[in-house]
């Protein structure tokens, strides 16, 4: 030890106190990257739990609409949310999506099946959420009740979290036009 006042080559005043400073900055640094590796986890936690939310909600929607259940799909909407369907029109709001759905369901869309695969789920914030997937809807009948093959498409739906629930915002979905083969 250096006598008192007297200070080191490394100007700490005694070898002891500089060992003291070193474990408080080792545990001040332990302490840093442990907050960090926490709030880390909780981000890719609240991702998970987000991205699990979402897809449930598109899962309630997928057997919602297999089972002709106008009022249950419709109840995966927020109030005011929206739904571009791929064949160009819109349904505003969750009564007129309801509204249409049922008509759907009554005619053109009677007995088909919806599949959907989420592709790719992303908050944007705690409370709204953007998803990517795709679908294929079947059991379609053209004129005289001909089968119309699988009609496949891809969606971008936003989510919004209220209440503790996720609603869809708004749904856009579309079908890409045919591609004709190379020459």
């Amino acid at each position: 030890m250096q006598p008192d006042g007297v200070s080191s080559p490394l100007g700490h005043k005694d070898l002891h106190e500089r060992g003291k400073g070193n474990r408080v900055t080792r545990l001040s640094l332990v302490f840093s990257l442990a907050g960090l590796a926490f709030v880390g986890a909780c981000r890719a936690s609240s991702q998970q739990s987000v991205e699990a939310a979402v897809r449930e909600r598109v899962r309630q929607y997928e057997t919602a609409y297999n089972a002709g259940d106008a009022d249950a799909v419709a109840a995966i909407y927020a109030v005011d949310g929206t739904h571009t369907y791929a064949l160009g029109f819109t349904h505003r709001g969750r009564l007129e999506i309801a509204n249409g759905l049922r008509e759907m369901f009554a005619g053109p869309f009677k007995g088909t099946r919806l599949t959907i695969t989420p592709l790719h789920i992303r908050a944007l914030s705690p409370d709204v959420a953007v998803e990517e997937a795709s679908f294929s809807l079947t059991g379609l009948k053209g004129p005289g009740g001909t089968d119309i093959p699988p009609v496949t498409g891809s969606c971008a739906g936003v989510y919004q979290k209220q209440g503790g629930l996720w609603f869809a915002a708004a749904v856009q979905c579309m079908v890409p036009p045919p591609t004709s083969p190379p020459n």
